[in-house]
């Protein structure tokens, strides 16, 4: 069992909101629901000294979050993604830090500068 949750597991999306779909991605993403990310731990740092136990406090500063690496945080993908959940394998290097990654099960690639 890992030590982290899964989008599948209950808290995963305490305190998310939901994202809008955008004109280019509209198609709800398979796996972070149109969240964009998930929580990896629940409350994993406190809140600073002063700061109001709100939704927004809590998602943005105590809990440890993912980024959904499917849709890259927007919650939606393109409507000719059939792909329901990416597995990035590395393919190459293009020089430096820049990286080509291929999804084994739909065969997309993408090309990361992992430098920033």
């Amino acid at each position: 069992m890992s030590k982290y949750l899964n989008p599948t597991d209950p808290g995963a999306f305490d305190d998310w909101t939901l994202k809008e779909p955008s004109p280019a991605f509209k198609k709800l993403c398979p796996r972070c629901s149109g969240y964009g990310g998930w929580n990896l731990t629940l409350n994993a740092y406190g809140l600073h000294p002063g700061m109001e136990d709100t939704q927004e406090n809590r998602h943005r500063f105590s809990h440890f979050r993912a980024m959904c690496d499917h849709c890259s945080g927007w919650g939606y993908v393109h409507e000719s993604n059939q792909c329901i959940g990416h597995e990035w394998k590395f393919v190459e290097n293009l020089g430096r830090c820049y990286n080509r990654y291929e999804c084994i099960k739909c065969h997309v690639t993408s090309d990361v500068d992992s430098g920033d």
